[in-house]
């Protein structure tokens, strides 16, 4: 009885934690650091990405991402993007081989 009762208490508290959220990761390639532009629809923000580091961004429903390659490209979920501070070397969607 008392693992039933610590199996629910488990599922409620996932239940009320929701969906994992979906971050987007931002992969610096090159040597220097270099800066991105993350637009989320109703706002904005910049980072910057150290040579050789990533960062993660929420992008629950889809973003925007500018960087060095010069032009927004269209994220989401779990997309994982590379530069090496010139242009977009690749985008990995969840699901392919990394």
């Amino acid at each position: 009885m008392k693992f039933l009762t610590a199996a629910a208490a488990a599922a409620f508290a996932l239940a009320l934690a929701g969906p994992a959220a979906a971050a987007v990761t931002v992969k610096n390639t090159s040597a220097g650091e270099f800066t991105i532009g993350v637009d989320l629809g109703n706002s904005e923000k910049i980072e910057t990405i150290a040579a050789g580091k990533e960062v993660k961004v929420d992008c629950p429903e889809g973003c925007g991402i500018t960087g060095p390659w010069g032009f927004s490209w269209k994220v989401k979920g779990d997309d994982v993007i590379s530069s090496n501070g010139q242009s977009l070397i690749s985008v990995q969607e969840p699901g392919e081989k990394k």
